[in-house]
């Protein structure tokens, strides 16, 4: 697998937490961008025009209700969000996060086009008792029909080990707020 061929997709909480300079060297970019309430409005519109103007896709996550006026096309839905009926717009993207074969099944009911599996590596988050690996991430997604994405602790380090996994791509958050980590 060429490292170069892959997708990229940054996690942010904030427009602040966005590494311009970075991202504007990266191929085949993707954002995914945690929308909490009506007051990051404005922040989600300067993303939504940052976007636009770069030809970077732009996913939104946790707050899908009344987004319907935006512009926005794609959708990310975290682990936790296990409902089953989304009324979200025809021809739409969505990518969600599954940590074992259950949660798999139910992006795949959520109309998941591709899947985070989460987490490869050793994050803050998750001990060397909760992580996959490499084996294990690869025994696990073995059968699963979607576009299968890496997820958790990737950095300059343990990236070239990515060619041993049958993923499209990769995202995280500290990995882009790194000077030059590509």
């Amino acid at each position: 697998m060429n490292l170069r061929k892959i997708e990229y997709y940054c996690f942010i909480k904030e427009y602040s937490d966005i590494n311009f300079n970075l991202i504007s060297k990266i191929n085949k970019i993707n954002i995914i961008y945690s929308y909490k309430n009506k007051s990051n409005l404005n922040e989600l519109l300067l993303l939504e025009k940052y976007c636009k103007k770069n030809k970077i896709k732009l996913y939104i996550s946790n707050y899908f209700k009344n987004l319907n006026f935006l512009k926005i096309y794609d959708v990310y839905i975290p682990s936790e969000d296990k409902s089953r009926l989304h009324n979200f717009k025809k021809n739409l993207k969505i990518i969600g996060t599954a940590h074992n074969q259950l949660d798999y099944i139910i992006k795949k009911d959520q109309g998941c086009n591709k899947i985070f599996l989460s987490s490869l590596f050793k994050t803050k988050k998750y001990s060397i008792n909760k992580i996959l690996g490499v084996n294990k991430f690869n025994l696990i997604s073995k059968n699963w029909k979607k576009e299968i994405l890496a997820l958790g602790g990737i950095d300059e380090k343990n990236i070239k080990l990515l060619k041993n996994l049958r993923v499209s791509g990769f995202g995280g958050i500290s990995f882009f707020k790194k000077k030059n980590p590509v």
